[in-house]
C-alpha cells in the first residue's frame, strides 16, 4: 500500500460559487483489480497493439464542509495509466449513497491536479464544479 496522497482544492461552479476542500486518497490491494468485471477490462486493454494500460484501485475521501458537511464524504475509484507514460486519469465516486458525487482529474504538474466534480444532493439536483488542487507538503 502506497501512502496517502493530500491536495488542497479550490472548487469553482459555473455561476461563481467557490469553495475550499482537501482530497486524501491513496492506492489499495492491486491484485484487487484482477478478478470480477475489471478483469475484462483490462485483457481488452491489453489486446490493443500499440496501448498499454494498468488500472489501480484508489479509495480516500472528499472533504468540502460547504457543500458535503463537516463528515467528509468516502470514495473509491480507479487510476488509470498508460505502461510508459504518466496517469492518464483518475475517477472517484462516493461510497456513501446519502451524499453521491463523482470526480474526475489529471494531474496538469508534478504537484497539481485539475479536473471537474458532479454533487448530487437529491434525486433531481446535481451541481458541477471544475476542480484545481495542489499537493500539500509533507509533514503537514
Amino acid at each position: 500500500m502506497m501512502d496517502e496522497l493530500v491536495y488542497n482544492l479550490l472548487l469553482k461552479s459555473p455561476n461563481g460559487l467557490t469553495l475550499l476542500g482537501t482530497l486524501r486518497y491513496r492506492y489499495t490491494d492491486l491484485e484487487a483489480l484482477r478478478v470480477g468485471e475489471l478483469s475484462a477490462l483490462m485483457e481488452q486493454a491489453q489486446q490493443v497493439d500499440t496501448f498499454e494500460l494498468s488500472l489501480f484501485k484508489l479509495a480516500g475521501t472528499l472533504s468540502v464542509p460547504l457543500l458535503t458537511g463537516f463528515t467528509p464524504v468516502p470514495v473509491e475509484g480507479l487510476s488509470f495509466v498508460a505502461l510508459l507514460g504518466p496517469t492518464l486519469t483518475n475517477l472517484l465516486s462516493s461510497t456513501d449513497p446519502r451524499r453521491r458525487l463523482d470526480m474526475q482529474f489529471n494531474f496538469i504538474g508534478s504537484n497539481i491536479i485539475a479536473g471537474g466534480l458532479l454533487w448530487r444532493p437529491g434525486e433531481l439536483r446535481q451541481q458541477v464544479f471544475s476542480i484545481l488542487g495542489t499537493r500539500a507538503a509533507l509533514g503537514m
